[in-house]
């Protein structure tokens, strides 16, 4: 490995600080995503028990504990319970429009690998075929097929380092931005619930106080 990045030239250190990049980027989108994973459904169930029940003060403590992006909006959507219609749709897309941020962060930056490094897998191509030039124009009467090994194989292994990282990454992209924009679906989902369940009043979920809010306090 050492060897193949010896002979592939200088182009090979900023594709190895691509590829660095690249992973470290992949790696801290689906750990957060795992993080940030949570049912909407049962948001829905326990804003639906207290509204049912008259216990905001127990959904808002409850939904707080829900972490990620339904549980913001959850939030979001009880703080605003009193307040019109067309003002919680405000804040709910207010708060989906930054989380939305969050879920697409650092995404750019694997945009940005993915069409530079076949830009750099060509530009090592290039200066491989200048080195060849080189020596031909040097020793043309003396040269022996070894002379021209160093530029072929920079030529060589800096192009297929280059497609090989932009291809990964381009695969782990695709994959992120697929869950993300599951992500998403569910959120603008789970508003138009939310604020048709503050609104309009729907039946409650079939769910057991003692599943999802806290216990009553005594009369």
């Amino acid at each position: 490995m050492v060897d193949m990045l010896v002979k592939g030239g200088p182009v090979m250190i900023p594709l190895v600080v691509c590829s660095i990049i690249a992973l470290a980027v992949v790696i801290e989108r689906i750990l957060y995503l795992l993080r940030t994973n949570q049912d909407p459904n049962r948001a829905l169930r326990l804003i639906s028990l207290a509204i049912e029940r008259d216990r905001m003060v127990d959904a808002v403590a409850a939904v707080h504990k829900i972490r990620g992006q339904i549980g913001t909006l959850a939030a979001t959507a009880i703080a605003g319970a009193n307040r019109t219609r067309n003002q919680v749709e405000a804040q709910m897309q207010a708060a989906g429009e930054r989380e939305i941020f969050l879920l697409e962060r650092r995404l750019p930056i694997l945009e940005m690998i993915i069409t530079v490094s076949p830009l750099l897998g060509l530009l090592g191509t290039v200066l491989g075929l200048i080195k060849n030039f080189h020596v031909l124009a040097m020793s043309p009467q003396f040269l022996e097929a070894g002379a021209l090994s160093s530029g072929i194989a920079e030529a060589l292994i800096t192009t297929a380092a280059g497609l090989s990282i932009a291809v990964a990454a381009y695969l782990l992209y695709v994959s992120i931005t697929g869950a993300v924009d599951k992500r998403i679906r569910e959120m603008n989902e789970f508003a138009t619930n939310v604020v048709n369940l503050l609104m309009e009043g729907v039946q409650p979920y079939e769910l057991s106080l003692s599943e999802d809010l806290t216990e009553e306090a005594p009369n």
